[in-house]
C-alpha cells in the first residue's frame, strides 16, 4: 500500500494537528474542559489552512477536524492521516489496551478519504503484561487496515520513563517488536534525550541503530520540545537513514499559546518559515 498520499518521493513533512485531550491542555491548562469543540475546530483550521500547502501532509482526527476541515481548508492534493485511537489513555497509559475510537473505525477513516490511518500506543517493552496487550491490539488494528486496504502509521510511544539512560534501550527495543508486525511506517521518538546527551555523535548513532532495524520508513515525531532542538534532531535523524519528520507542538507551540489576535502573525512570521527549514532539511 502506497504512502505517496502523505510524501513527496519518499520523503515525509507531515503536520501534525490531530491533538485532542493535548490540545486542550496546552489551550488551558488549569481547565481543559472549558475548551469547547468549536475553539479547537476554529484553531486546527487557522492552522492547516496557513501550513497545509507547505506540508507533504496532514494528520487530522475524527472529532474536531474530519470533516469539518475537509471543507476546503485543507488544500486540494494534500493527503491527511486519520487518528484512529480513543482519547483518555494519558492519564493511565496501563488501564487497557488501544482501543479505536467509538463510532469510528479503519473503514470510516478510508471512507473520509484519509490517505493513511494512525494509530498511537503507549508502549514499554519492559511492562511485559501491559506490552502483550498492546501488541495484541496493535496486530489486529493492523490487520484491518491491509483487509481494508489502508496503510498504517504506527505511533508507539514510551511512557513514565523515570530513567533519561534507558530511553535508547526502551526506543530500540521499541522498534525491533513492532517493525516486526510489518506497519507501514513507524512514527517515532527521538532515541535519546537531547538534553542530557549533548554528543550529535550518539544522537546519529543511535538513529542509525533504528534505521538497521527498519525495513519501512521512520519519521520523526516531535514531543512538544522546543524547535529549535527538534530541528536539530531531524538533522541527525536524516542524516541515519530516517524518512522525514511528523511535527507538531515544537513547530506550531507558540502560536497556539498566543493570543488569538497575534496567532495569524506569528504562524507567517515563525511557523512557515520552521516549516520550511524542515522540509529543507529532509530534502
Amino acid at each position: 500500500m502506497s504512502l505517496d498520499g502523505i510524501s513527496d518521493g519518499g520523503r515525509f513533512g507531515v503536520l501534525a494537528i490531530d491533538h485532542r485531550d493535548s490540545m486542550r491542555a496546552v489551550l488551558a491548562p488549569t481547565d481543559p474542559h472549558s475548551v469547547s469543540a468549536a475553539d479547537i475546530t476554529d484553531l486546527k483550521r487557522v492552522l492547516v489552512g496557513a501550513l497545509a500547502a507547505g506540508a507533504t501532509g496532514v494528520m487530522l482526527e475524527p472529532e474536531y477536524s474530519i470533516p469539518q476541515l475537509l471543507d476546503g481548508t485543507l488544500p486540494a492534493g494534500v493527503g491527511f492521516t486519520a487518528a484512529l485511537e480513543a482519547q483518555g489513555y494519558a492519564a493511565d497509559p496501563e488501564a487497557g489496551a488501544v482501543q479505536i475510537l467509538e463510532g469510528w473505525s479503519v473503514a470510516a477513516a478510508v471512507a473520509s478519504g484519509a490517505a493513511a490511518a494512525k494509530l498511537l500506543a503507549f508502549y514499554r517493552p519492559d511492562r511485559p503484561g501491559h506490552a502483550a496487550a498492546q501488541e495484541q491490539a496493535v496486530a489486529e488494528i493492523l490487520s484491518e487496515c491491509r483487509r481494508v486496504g489502508v496503510p498504517l502509521v504506527l505511533e508507539p510511544l514510551f511512557y513514565g520513563l523515570d530513567d533519561p539512560s534507558a530511553r535508547r534501550r526502551l526506543v530500540i527495543e521499541t522498534v525491533e517488536r513492532f517493525a516486526a508486525m510489518d506497519p507501514h511506517l513507524l512514527k517515532l521518538p527521538f532515541p535519546v534525550d537531547p538534553v542530557r546527551e549533548p554528543d550529535r555523535s550518539v544522537w546519529v548513532e543511535a538513529c542509525a541503530e533504528i534505521s538497521e532495524r527498519c525495513h519501512m520508513p521512520w519519521t520523526l515525531l516531535s514531543g512538544g520540545g522546543s524547535y529549535r532542538s527538534y530541528r536539530d534532531q531531524v538533522e541527525a535523524a536524516v542524516s541515519a537513514g530516517c524518512s522525514g519528520f511528523m511535527a507538531g507542538r515544537a513547530l506550531w507551540g507558540e502560536a497556539v499559546m498566543a493570543p488569538p489576535a497575534d496567532r495569524s502573525r506569528i504562524i507567517a512570521e515563525v511557523v512557515v518559515p520552521r516549516l520550511a527549514e524542515l522540509r529543507n532539511i529532509v530534502g
